[in-house]
């Protein structure tokens, strides 16, 4: 895979925040997308556009699961279609043993990585994707782990099976997810050059729907 993929006259909804929301953005435009960016801090990470590019900025509470999808709505009204959805999951992973935790707050961590991101998908699949077809890629953003937080990376390897069977042919879903030996600069370069491959159909459909990216970014592996 190299840099040659174009997205030029697509359009991108990522959800999420932090830097790494701020990247995928910014390789989305380079690569000539109109891209939406909803997350809490999507006006302070939205990049500026390349001349003839468009971003949007759609800010949103990450466990509100009526912002990402009213995100889907705008994007679709103001730019007029939906090719691809970018969830970035994950992003402030609770760590520690599963004995000490309070429930609730497990409760939160599922909310966040799972309930929301079908409800964006959900909310994507109706409103556009549904009859023009698209595609979807989870993004694991956080590279701790720990009780919580493995149990949502499970919850969320099996739903991004059972959704890239449902969907199929009409929309690609696809899990990134980081190998613990891969560090957080290099996933952060890693994901912005492999989710644009995604989005362009240009991995090996044999890999699967749930990918890792290890020390070598450019080549995913299928998920053990």
């Amino acid at each position: 895979m190299g840099h040659t993929s174009t997205l030029t006259g697509r359009v991108v909804l990522v959800t999420g925040e932090g830097d790494l929301a701020a990247s995928v953005t910014a390789s989305l435009l380079a690569r000539g997308a109109r891209v939406a960016l909803a997350g809490a801090d999507a006006e302070a990470n939205r990049p500026a556009a390349p001349p003839g590019s468009t971003v949007l900025a759609l800010p949103c509470a990450p466990t509100d699961t009526a912002g990402p999808g009213g995100a889907v709505d705008a994007v679709v009204e103001r730019l007029g279609r939906l090719d691809h959805l970018v969830n970035l999951v994950a992003a402030h992973p609770r760590t520690g043993p599963l004995m000490e935790l309070d429930p609730l707050a497990l409760r939160d961590v599922l909310q966040r990585d799972l309930v929301t991101p079908l409800t964006v998908v959900q909310r994507a699949y109706w409103r556009w994707m549904a009859t023009h077809g698209g595609s979807v890629v989870n993004v694991v953003a956080a590279m701790g782990r720990g009780g919580p937080r493995d149990a949502a990376l499970a919850g969320l390897t099996e739903l991004t099976e059972s959704l890239a069977a449902e969907l199929a042919p009409l929309v690609d879903v696809h899990t990134l997810i980081p190998s613990p030996s891969l560090g957080a600069e290099a996933y952060r370069v890693g994901v912005a050059e492999v989710l644009c491959d995604l989005l362009t159909h240009r991995t090996d459909p044999a890999q699967g729907p749930v990918l890792v990216l290890s020390a070598e970014p450019a080549c995913p592996s299928r998920a053990a």
